[in-house]
């Protein structure tokens, strides 16, 4: 075996693409998940915006010229989040995974870095036990959930109808502050070039306000991607999750030639289980780990496990 480890470039898009469909298709295969072949064409436009952002980071393994695996992560505050590692099925359990992560990690070495944070699949033991290595641990349960456009539209929920608040579609520019004072307040640190990356994709920012508040102080922040996701989603306070959450459901479901609307969330966000629930959300599970416990995850629903 002459495994290469190098930098990925933008060439590489296509084959990191079909490097990651391999590998996600045979796990949902074994552990009872799959459901259709996951398309390599388009690739997810994270991988190509990852690789700019953080092109010290963003690594791939190749033999004979082929892309076998890859692995990236990026530094928000003092967090490192490790964000991708996958490896075709052929090449698991040859220290691949290990080298990759190794690869990332120091790719920040000098940058001051207080916690490692990933979010893995629960039904992968391998995963786990690897990040668990590194210090990461599990902290918390999370799920994708996803259900049709057209069971959210027949069953509206009281939450979607909150006549405290108001709310307002704004350019990057525009939501910048707002959604940056959300983040530190939730997350302890802002999220930066994620949020480039959903206006660069086409997600509309919603940024919502009480009515009765002079000062107009946004309590919140909700992104609807053209595709049906929802997230990320940043509240001030955990009550507010269900109704901005559930108006973020129906926009989503609304849009034309939307067939399925999905989330990811905090296991502890006990709105968005609730919606979830409402809706009856076909649920997979995951785990999100850390070197120590951080932000106020009531208050949160990630983007995707890659962007957190």
């Amino acid at each position: 075996m002459n495994i290469e480890y190098r930098l990925a470039t933008l060439d590489d898009v296509p084959g990191i693409s079909s490097a990651f469909v391999e590998a996600f298709d045979d796990l949902y295969r074994k552990r009872g998940f799959f459901q259709a072949a996951t398309p390599s064409v388009p690739p997810n436009p994270v991988f190509a915006y990852q690789i700019k952002m953080t092109p010290q980071a963003f690594w791939v393994a190749q033999e004979d010229g082929n892309i076998i695996g890859f692995s990236d992560s990026f530094v928000r505050g003092s967090l490192w989040y490790f964000s991708w590692l996958f490896i075709s099925p052929s090449y698991q359990g040859r220290d691949v995974g290990r080298t990759l992560l190794e690869k990332t990690l120091d790719s920040w070495s000098g940058v001051k870095i207080t916690n490692r944070a990933t979010i893995t699949f629960a039904f992968n033991p391998s995963s786990q036990f690897l990040y668990m290595k590194y210090g990461m641990y599990p902290r918390e349960p999370a799920y994708y959930v996803e259900t049709s456009s057209k069971r959210i539209l027949e069953n509206p929920v009281q939450s979607d109808q909150n006549e405290d608040l108001d709310f307002e579609q704004m350019n990057l520019k525009e939501s910048s502050t707002s959604v940056r004072q959300l983040d530190e307040s939730v997350l302890g640190f802002s999220m930066e070039w994620n949020h480039h990356f959903c206006f660069e994709t086409k997600n509309k920012c919603y940024i919502f306000k009480r009515k009765k508040n002079d000062d107009r102080t946004p309590v919140g922040y909700v992104y609807v991607s053209p595709s049906g996701k929802v997230g990320p989603l940043a509240v001030s306070s955990s009550d507010l999750v269900k109704p901005i959450l559930g108006k973020a459901l129906r926009l989503s479901a609304e849009q034309k030639d939307v067939e399925k609307v999905r989330y990811y969330f905090p296991g502890s966000n006990v709105g968005a289980v609730e919606l979830a629930l409402k809706y009856n959300m076909r649920f997979e599970p995951y785990v999100f780990m850390s070197t120590k416990p951080f932000a106020k995850w009531e208050n949160y629903v990630f983007h995707s496990a890659a962007l957190m």
